[in-house]
């Protein structure tokens, strides 16, 4: 049998298919590298932290675009090095294929400078320590010129002026000055958080923006980006889950922001924004935190680097992990371990308490990442979430006061006084009872018969599905449908008040409380709802027998002291700030 040659394409007219010309390649594939300023100024601080540098100063110019200078005090490059580092594809971190399963550093794609100067005029100087004098080097869309030997200290500096001034549809597209300056801002100062052992300084047009020790200690550089309101707030995070560790710091529920630029993941050393990681975070402050606000962590992930591909975005902005669910799960609990040891919030004396509304400057300015939630698997109630391991262990003993407005009740504590909001209180205690039975660990909730059946319009119509008629079978109801689009129940949970079962029902078979991607949100929905129908009222007299029993209770809650939306339930006021209020010694 004869054989089909294939055809000699080598030699076939092309048509209209051309090879695109090196300039416009080069711009082409530096879009996928250079979005912005904050872009340019991540690549170099990758760059200067590889090379070692203990020191970086950072100076912008109207957001970066006319101006982006990052100096350290690295290891430097020779003059060869210096002109080699912006051919694409040049790297002095990896040359073989199996490198990549063993990375220990931030750059490796060997992309970032000549994407750089195919959008922009660069002059990089470098000094190595053990020279007498620098070398220089000019890059741009036109070529490279030098090196040129000049003067400069150890280590190196790369100025990078007139950003997109070749492809103005980009440059048109940035936007106000004031807007890439904090996402500059932002980026120094994730770098700064995740590398404490280094000294970050930031100026824009000239005026100091952010300063950091380089002392090593975590605490005091989250203290020095977000403010000195955090330090009171945060909580040590260290765990060990399989081969995953996890540490860093956490905020207590207190203290929040609006968006979610107080939320740095590193792993392996890399800042990335992992939407799996962060809602990892998120899960487990759930049902502690308000509406639209969100935590304030920084937390370092340590895995096998062979577990890790890092190859996966040409912004290095995300990973893949071979176990993501193992490095979830290990971040989850890390963060809820760490979140059992949050005290109630301090009332301050003599003024308002102010909400935590805490960032480095400008920082309330700065996007939010596009991080959507994502499935998250609550902790299991079990030896290690049992009840009356938390910070309210101590309720029990509290003294009561008095109750102020029909509202507050005012107790003594071991060490000052507390101001606890009754029906957030007696929210949180119910929820963790609603939870544990929806969860099938608990059957210490009562159902009560009803003297007579309620009947509750579905919300849209709609019939009741299986799930949610077991949901709230363990919730202590017993519903049946009764119609179309009409339930009938006649036995509701003994904490909810006859008076409430019908707008409870309402509300929990309303499509978006009992449907979730997420098999732990209608528990966590639900719980929620039904403590907050179940607890005494804001406004409601209470006698000093069901306080003590309320106290009690809170005594074998476990977790934050909120109440499941996130409110504070208890203020602290402790005998030593009292003193200081009074002027007593």
């Amino acid at each position: 049998m004869s054989q089909v040659r294939a055809p000699a394409f080598r030699h076939l007219d092309p048509g209209r298919i051309h090879r695109l010309p090196p300039e416009v390649a080069e711009v082409i594939a530096a879009g996928e590298v250079i979005e912005r300023p904050a872009s340019v100024l991540k690549e170099l601080l990758e760059n200067s932290l590889d090379a070692g540098a203990r020191s970086i100063s950072v100076e912008i110019d109207t957001g970066g675009r006319d101006l982006v200078r990052v100096s350290d005090d690295g290891e430097g490059m020779a003059a060869g090095e210096l002109g080699a580092a912006f051919e694409r594809y040049a790297t002095s971190k990896l040359a073989r294929v199996e490198d990549l399963q063993q990375l220990a550093t931030l750059g490796f794609r060997g992309e970032a400078l000549a994407s750089i100067a195919a959008v922009a005029q660069v002059v990089a100087i470098s000094r190595q320590g053990e020279s007498d004098r620098a070398n220089e080097v000019t890059a741009g869309p036109s070529g490279l010129r030098g090196p040129v030997v000049t003067a400069g200290p150890v280590g190196t500096t790369f100025s990078v002026r007139e950003l997109f001034h070749n492809v103005p549809a980009r440059r048109a597209f940035l936007r106000s000055a004031r807007s890439e300056a904090a996402a500059c801002l932002r980026v120094v100062a994730d770098a700064a958080v995740g590398h404490p052992e280094v000294r970050f300084e930031l100026r824009s047009q000239g005026r100091l923006v952010l300063h950091t020790a380089g002392k090593g200690d975590q605490l005091e550089a989250i203290v020095e980006v977000f403010g000195p309101q955090v330090g009171p707030s945060a909580l040590s995070v260290a765990h060990l889950g399989g081969d995953v560790g996890v540490s860093g710091f956490i905020c207590a529920p207190s203290a929040t922001l609006a968006g979610r630029q107080g939320l740095v993941l590193f792993v392996n050393g890399r800042r990335l924004q992992q939407r799996s990681l962060s809602a990892a975070v998120e899960a487990a402050y759930r049902g502690m935190l308000e509406v639209d606000r969100h935590p304030i962590a920084v937390l370092r992930v340590s895995c096998d680097p062979s577990q890790v591909d890092v190859n996966v975005h040409p912004t290095k902005r995300e990973v893949r992990f071979r176990d993501e669910g193992a490095v979830f799960e290990a971040v989850q609990r890390a963060c809820w371990e760490a979140l059992q040891g949050a005290r109630p919030s301090a009332l301050a004396v003599g003024g308002p308490t102010p909400r935590a509304d805490l960032g480095v400057t400008g920082a309330e300015s700065l996007a939010p990442g596009p991080l959507a939630a994502t499935a998250a698997q609550q902790l299991p109630l079990g030896p290690d979430r049992r009840p009356g391991s938390g910070p309210l262990a101590g309720a029990a003993g509290w003294k009561f006061l008095g109750q102020a407005h029909n509202r507050y009740l005012v107790v003594e504590t071991e060490d000052g006084l507390a101001l606890l909001d009754q029906h957030a209180a007696h929210e949180k205690v119910l929820y963790e009872r609603f939870r544990r039975a929806l969860e099938g660990a608990t059957s210490e909730l009562i159902s009560q018969g009803l003297l007579e059946a309620v009947l509750v319009e579905i919300p849209g119509g709609e019939g009741v599905g299986e799930d949610d008629l077991v949901a709230l079978s363990r919730a202590g109801f017993a519903v049946e449908e009764f119609g179309v689009g009409v339930v009938r129940c006649t036995a509701a949970p003994s904490q909810l008040p006859p008076g409430e079962v019908a707008a409870a029902l309402r509300e929990a078979l309303s499509s978006d409380r009992l449907a979730a991607s997420d098999p732990d949100l209608p528990n966590h929905r639900l719980a929620a709802l039904l403590a907050c129908h179940s607890a005494v009222r804001f406004g409601d007299p209470l006698p000093r027998q069901q306080v003590s029993v309320l106290l009690a209770d809170l005594a074998k809650t476990s977790g934050a002291v909120t109440c499941p939306h996130g409110r504070p339930a208890i203020l602290e006021i402790t005998e030593q700030r009292l003193r200081s209020a009074f002027h007593r010694p």
